[in-house]
């Protein structure tokens, strides 16, 4: 029996393959298992996060061993490790799982390489063993070390286009088995909870905060993907999750959820802001916090609502709107129309947008807020209780009645004023939101 492959070229090395090589190989193969356990503790010291777990471990394991075997295999029959056959099946899916479960592609070589190291070392101390002197010892080793770089640049070669195929082929279907099952919890349907948490690849029974960024225009050449993710994962930080849960709603907006396993301190909500320089233009809107898979629909819906009143509001950029500040005036403005009607009648000519007006609005709010203290109003407003005194008076003549009457209307209407104030700007805006609203259900509804 000779050996086919062309590094096998003088008589030296056909001898020591039969002499020394092939008997190696064989107590190779039967120590594999030991040697996979050693190549595993090894692995596991250097890529702790990579075998995190008992089930992890024994892939690893039994990845390596079945390599050891199939390497011992090529070097008993002689054969060209370049076009030896398919890997083994546990090494095939090591490889698969590590793309599965997101594992990086530079780590998961990193993996094989560590393995090769310990099982080269192991596989010099049984070629030693078998060779009788010093240059049949050093032959060998030449001659055992270029066989296994051979092999396992093939196999690295062959898992690495395994990994590929298998990442395409899991992000595509991961993809489109988790845009099912957001669009099933944001439409309110039944999902089982560990179902909902497999799908997505995060754990719904957590505390959920929803958020929505967007950006109002797009300019030619830049990521605006990365722009609104870089947002999202700033508020992620704040709130102390690296990982938020991303949905993309189209190209100028997406939604996320961060989540926590206790209950996200109100303050830290309400101190949230969009830190990095690489959002430019982007707005936030985030919803309350919520547990479970009802959790994640409310804080979402509330998101919307919280957005809806920003772009009312014109916010500026860079701001992030919590839908408790909002609340009030999304619940009163769910029907824009009404909502005008009711400020028109309350406020009366108190509602004109001329400057005056507006500023004698703005003292009655303030008058209202500090419990018609009249020394507080003023003291807020930094003018004299005089003048405070003047602009009330001014103020019930243009309502018609005295500020101390039907006072929660009057709140609610002076609230209102300035996000509908511009009917025009507030129309557009009304239709716009609604067709926003429109597309970004009908893209997450499954396509026939």
């Amino acid at each position: 029996m000779e050996p086919s492959w062309d590094g096998v070229r003088g008589e030296d090395e056909r001898r020591l393959w039969v002499t020394v090589l092939r008997p190696a190989a064989a107590e190779l193969a039967e120590r594999a298992g030991e040697i996979a356990a050693v190549a595993n503790e090894h692995t596991s010291a250097r890529l702790p996060e990579l075998l995190a777990s008992p089930e992890a471990l024994e892939v690893n394991r039994a990845s390596t061993e079945a390599s050891i075997r199939d390497f011992a295999a090529v070097l008993i029959d002689g054969a060209d490790p370049a076009n030896a056959a398919d890997l083994p099946a546990p090494t095939l899916a090591y490889a698969r799982d590590g793309a599965q479960h997101g594992v990086e592609l530079t780590t998961l070589m990193r993996s094989y390489r560590l393995a090769h190291a310990v099982t080269a070392r192991c596989f010099n101390e049984i070629l030693d063993a078998h060779a009788d002197n010093a240059d049949d010892r050093r032959l060998a080793a030449e001659l055992g070390s270029a066989w296994m770089f051979a092999y396992v640049d093939a196999a690295l070669c062959q898992a690495e286009q395994v990994y590929t195929a298998e990442r395409d082929r899991w992000v595509r279907s991961a993809a489109a088995s988790q845009v099912d099952t957001i669009t099933t919890i944001l439409a309110g349907q039944p999902i089982d909870t560990d179902v909902a948490t497999r799908r997505l690849r995060h754990e719904v029974r957590r505390w959920h905060v929803a958020a929505i960024a967007w950006l109002d225009t797009h300019e030619e050449g830049s990521n605006t993907q990365a722009m609104l993710e870089a947002a999202i994962r700033d508020i992620a930080s704040a709130v102390g999750n690296q990982n938020p849960l991303l949905y993309p709603l189209g190209i100028l907006s997406v939604a996320a959820w961060v989540s926590s396993h206790s209950e996200i301190p109100s303050k830290v909500l309400d101190e949230l802001r969009i830190r990095t320089t690489a959002a430019p233009g982007v707005r936030v809107a985030i919803g309350e916090p919520g547990s479970g898979v009802a959790g994640l629909r409310s804080s979402h819906v509330e998101a919307l609502e919280a957005q809806r009143i920003a772009r009312l509001a014109r916010r500026p950029v860079g701001t992030v709107t919590r839908y408790q500040a909002v609340a009030l005036r999304a619940i009163a403005t769910v029907d824009i129309e009404q909502s005008r009607t009711f400020v028109r009648r309350e406020l009366g000519r108190l509602g004109e947008a001329d400057e005056t007006t507006r500023r004698l609005a703005a003292t009655v709010r303030a008058f209202l807020d500090e419990n018609c203290s009249r020394g507080r109003t003023a003291k807020r407003l930094h003018v004299h209780e005089n003048t405070v005194a003047y602009r009330i008076r001014q103020a019930e003549e243009l309502l018609g009645r005295s500020v101390d009457k039907r006072t929660l209307e009057l709140r609610v209407a002076l609230a209102l004023a300035d996000l509908i104030q511009d009917q025009t700007t507030a129309k557009r805006l009304s239709v716009a939101e609604n067709g926003s609203r429109a597309t970004r259900l009908g893209s997450a509804m499954p396509t026939s």
